[in-house]
């Protein structure tokens, strides 16, 4: 059983951040889709003001606009998801109280550094990973539909479970991991995707 769980708690914690961040790239595409159309409109009101270039207001249809934010969105994703789930595939399950006390020091030392890079990462792990625990609590709460009571009371047990159980060791494990590395900008990338989450 030890075995099965050191196999299955990483798998939930990977499962979590993917759907969080899947959840926060929809998001992002929405919020990129937007931008273009403000884009292609100021273009369209530029461009239709000259007979000559009148025809190039056609040139991008409601179609391709969607098709590139989708697309935008779901290299996101991608990057995203391998800067999520590199730090969790070696994790190892402590107690909770070695868990506190890892967390404690590593927030100290990083505190200490003063490196704001190096806690960005767990932070956006954190936004992302509850993003998830979001989305998949509106599941459960959707599927029970017809019992509105006992459907919000299983939704807000299973965002609860999930924060405390996985965002938390998500978090951590990735506080572990970027403590050992030199403070990159990779991170900066998940900070649209963080602010998304949080945003949904």
């Amino acid at each position: 059983m030890q075995r099965l769980r050191f196999i299955l708690l990483p798998l939930g914690l990977c499962a979590l951040v993917a759907v969080g961040a899947h959840a926060s790239a929809d998001v992002l595409g929405d919020r990129i889709l937007w931008a273009v159309d403000r884009l292609d409109a100021f273009f369209d009101a530029i461009f239709s003001r000259w007979s000559v270039t009148a025809p190039m207001v056609e040139w991008v249809s409601l179609s391709e606009r969607v098709f590139f934010a989708r697309g935008v969105a779901l290299l996101w994703e991608l990057a995203a998801d391998a800067l999520l789930l590199l730090p969790l595939i070696g994790y190892e399950e402590r107690g909770v109280d070695p868990e506190l006390l890892l967390a404690r020091k590593l927030l100290r030392k990083s505190w200490r550094k003063g490196a704001p890079l190096r806690l960005l990462w767990p932070i956006c792990t954190a936004a992302i990973a509850i993003g998830g625990a979001r989305a998949v609590a509106h599941m459960v709460r959707s599927s029970l539909f017809k019992a509105p009571l006992i459907a919000h009371a299983l939704g807000f047990t299973t965002l609860f479970l999930l924060v405390l159980l996985f965002a938390s060791r998500a978090t951590l494990r990735c506080l572990e991991f970027a403590d050992r590395r030199k403070p990159l900008a990779l991170p900066l990338l998940l900070l649209p995707l963080a602010l998304a989450a949080l945003l949904k």
